[in-house]
């Protein structure tokens, strides 16, 4: 039967160049050295025959003491290998954490961290049961080239850091006494970066070893999706992809079953087939589901199709897939989901956290999926690469809609086979709604973009028909039209058409082409740094204001910038879409703020700052105008803070966010006035008096929602508290999110804390790492200690796997320390 284990222990580490290793001998199976057993491990390095054995004892003859071996001085292999100086480490990981910051410039944008090689390896059984089964190893991601080598053989280069590859491993491995099995992966980010932006280095994804019957189901090998809705039923279609990787033909049948969400038998058919040796075929089945339940962000109901390969009644394989029903369709109106117009409310999102870097466990994916829920937020757009398949994997259970967006626009054999591959593997994701081909490529509207696009559009539609297909297009001012090109598209996706800097080429294009179908697909990219309320070119932090800093019109010197602290104020992107609603809704750049790209500022900035969240997941202000357009529950927030020691008396500003008709401050208890609320802010100009400010929303003239901040005192004492996981309890394995701050000796938040912070973990866990949002901040990931940015910081945790507990404890000189026990089941 078939096994998925996940593959994520007991690897070796390496950085710097281990080798170099060959990827050719002249002799097959002879690459020897780390990519075979080693002295101490089981087995031998290299597999003698009966005619090895007879030509390596001519090559010994007189060599006793020269110290060499005979095969190396045959093969040239490095027989002298050994990995005393690498480490264990866990996967997923991000080597690039390690490494200090550089104010290099060729790495300045990709978050100050230079690239390099790094090897990891690991050493594994598998027993004499396993001789005769499907053996193949897959990886979810590696960043960036990646070179694998088996048990003394080469099996490949992967180049794409985004894209999962697999390598089948069944003639090569070692069974039972045949001795361990070596797997040897180098990784290289000096061969050029596919994005601008923090990439990360090294296994940062999942990888699992499969074992399965050689007549499986292919890789990515099933398919299901509805054909239509028919009265109280979904027609479905199953399309099965089975290999028969034996030497002997095999007479089977293929039974395709259908589970709803409790478990139960929603549907099933079955099909009798042949399949050759050495052979594949692909089996089209129908189902028909009664009284389908459909997938939606506000219910994102998942089916289970079980494939299953029976021969002469024995079971051989089992195929596990999950699935939705809903129909998606993009019309001149905008996103339609099940029959209704949904607006998206979206964010752009690179994959990257603070403390990890790009090695995020699904916990962690589910943690930014979940502030982002919480904001009202309906879509993701995977920004500029396909999304982890554990994040898809969330997106699908908690009713997120994603573009999913290929890297590269270009039709090269490679790049078509990455396309292929996302497509294969992510098409059953009910919560994919848009393929994203491209993202504005200084080809775009070029003859030879619009060729080498009707090649990738014509390829994602032979693989999956059911999904409409999207650009993200930059129309600067005074832009050449050119409608064809854009009708290869099913979507025209528009990047900030309500910038200035865009002038009025949405009117010119929209006359040039009126029937298309247009997307908002990237707006905003406003600056802010959680807490600051001025800008500060030296401390790299921009005004939640407003900032007068610009990436359009960069220094620190700036008046009158084209852009406001960016490319264009939220307010200007929802007014946009509320002008234009046929544009089918926003994606604001970006939900988080991410590593690398730090513009405006130049070093020591090591971060962004467009998000609406910083590294951590704690909210900018801004967050909370986004949450009062896109949810309904009434809320209110004012900023700033009320603690400004020594500036008392001086005037204020004061911005309110709400959803409610009317909003009133209070001061000390006295009403600073009560205001009708416009669409997006109200303001108030205030002397700062300390004590209690307080800002309270009405609707219909009652009280529906209040905010409360009181000015602190002398930080005394940390507290931790879990973001994001209510109960402290964590799945063995698990990971999550743990936040540090400081409150005063009246129990108040001190909301410019900046102490430094050192965390522990005892008991059954470890600290994954730690981040604070400080765009300027080049404390070492893994480094134990932290200082509170804004008064906050956070500690990514993760459980062990005895069932036991495990305890975070902060300490800082002068304060109060704080334990958190959290118990792991």
């Amino acid at each position: 039967m078939r096994e998925k284990i996940l593959f994520n222990d007991g690897w070796q580490f390496y950085y710097g160049e281990a080798g170099p290793i060959p990827k050719t001998v002249n002799k097959s199976g002879c690459l020897g050295g780390l990519t075979s057993v080693l002295p101490g491990e089981r087995g031998e390095a290299v597999k003698l025959g009966p005619a090895g054995k007879f030509f390596l004892s001519l090559l010994s003859a007189g060599r006793e003491n020269d110290g060499d071996s005979p095969l190396g001085a045959l093969f040239g292999t490095d027989t002298k290998a050994s990995t005393a100086l690498w480490q264990p480490v866990h996967l997923p990981h991000d080597w690039k954490t390690e490494l200090e910051y550089t104010p290099e410039t060729d790495v300045f944008m990709a978050g100050a961290k230079e690239n390099g090689t790094a090897y990891y390896r690991k050493v594994f059984p598998l027993g004499r049961e396993d001789e005769g089964k499907h053996i193949a190893v897959e990886f979810n991601g590696v960043c960036r080239s990646a070179s694998v080598w088996f048990n003394g053989c080469f099996l490949g280069d992967h180049y794409s850091g985004y894209t999962s590859f697999n390598f089948d491993l069944t003639d090569l491995a070692n069974y039972g006494d045949e001795g361990d099995n070596v797997l040897l992966v180098r990784v290289d980010t000096t061969t050029g970066d596919e994005g601008w932006w923090y990439e990360g280095a090294g296994i940062y994804r999942d990888v699992y070893l499969v074992k399965a019957d050689i007549l499986h189901v292919d890789t990515w090998g099933t398919y299901i999706h509805l054909d239509k809705l028919e009265g109280h039923a979904a027609l479905m279609i199953a399309e099965t992809t089975l290999v028969n990787r034996g030497y002997e033909p095999r007479d089977a049948r293929l039974d395709t079953v259908f589970f709803d969400d409790q478990g139960n038998k929603a549907g099933s058919t079955g099909t009798s087939f042949t399949l050759g040796p050495l052979d594949s075929l692909t089996l089209v089945q129908r189902i028909i589901l009664p009284e389908p339940r459909l997938w939606s962000p506000e219910t994102p109901v998942l089916y289970r199709a079980l494939s299953t390969i029976t021969e002469d009644t024995v079971t051989v394989d089992e195929y596990s897939t999950s699935f939705g029903i809903r129909t998606l369709a993009y019309t001149t109106e905008g996103l339609v989901l099940n029959g209704k117009l949904t607006p998206l409310k979206g964010t752009c999102v690179h994959q990257d956290f603070a403390g990890l870097g790009t090695a995020l466990p699904g916990d962690i994916q589910e943690y930014k999926i979940r502030k982002l829920l919480e904001m009202g937020s309906n879509a993701y757009r995977s920004a500029h690469h396909p999304a982890d398949p554990a994040l898809l994997d969330v997106c699908d259970r908690l009713g997120m809609l994603v573009m999913d967006e290929n890297r590269l626009l270009e039709s090269s054999e490679l790049r078509l086979g990455d396309l292929r591959d996302l497509i294969k593997r992510d098409r059953n994701h009910p919560s994919i709604a848009l393929w994203s081909l491209c993202n504005e490529e200084m080809i775009g509207g070029s003859p030879p973009a619009a060729r080498m696009l009707r090649h990738l559009a014509q390829e994602l539609r032979r693989l999956d028909k059911t999904r409409p297909v999207v650009s993200a297009e930059l129309l600067p001012a005074g832009g050449e039209m050119n409608p064809e090109y854009f009708k290869i598209f099913d979507v025209l996706g528009l990047n900030y058409p309500e910038s200035s800097l865009m002038g009025d080429n949405f009117s010119k294009l929209k006359a040039a082409y009126p029937g298309g179908c247009y997307l908002n697909s990237e707006t905003a990219s406003y600056f802010s740094t959680r807490g600051a309320y001025s800008d500060d070119w030296e401390r790299c932090q921009n005004n939640n204001f407003g900032s007068r800093f610009s990436m359009i019109t960069p220094g620190k010197n700036v008046k009158d910038p084209i852009g406001a602290g960016g490319t264009a104020r939220p307010e200007q992107a929802l007014g946009f879409y509320a002008a234009h609603p046929y544009t089918g809704g926003v994606f604001i750049w970006t939900g988080f703020d991410y590593r690398g790209e730090p513009s405006p500022f130049p070093w020591p900035a090591i971060s962004s700052q467009f998000g609406i969240m910083d590294t951590c997941g704690f909210p900018k202000d801004y967050y909370y105008y986004y949450k009062a357009h896109w949810t309904a529950e009434p809320l209110i927030h004012v900023m700033p803070h009320w603690t400004w020691p020594g500036r008392e008396g001086e005037t204020l500003q004061l911005r309110v966010f709400t959803n409610c008709e009317e909003a009133e401050i209070l001061v000390n208890g006295g009403s600073a006035g009560r205001k009708s609320c416009g669409p997006d802010w109200t303001e108030w100009k205030l002397p700062y008096t300390p004590g209690v400010l307080e800002a309270v929303a009405y609707r219909n003239g009652k009280e529906t929602a209040r905010e409360i901040h009181k000015t602190a005192g002398a930080p005394a004492a940390l507290v931790l508290a879990p973001e994001g996981w209510v109960e402290p309890r964590l799945w063995a394995g698990g990971t999550a999110v743990v936040s540090a701050s400081v409150l005063d000796g009246a129990g108040n938040p001190v909301p410019t804390a900046d102490n430094s912070v050192a965390f522990e973990v005892t008991g059954d866990g470890r600290l994954l790492g730690l981040g604070n949002g400080d765009p300027a901040d080049h404390s070492a990931d893994a480094y134990p200690v932290r200082r509170l940015f804004g008064g906050k910081a956070v500690a990514i945790i993760q459980a062990g796997i005895g069932k036991d507990r495990l305890v975070l404890k902060a300490a800082s000189p002068g304060l109060a320390g704080a334990a958190l026990e959290i118990a792991v089941r």
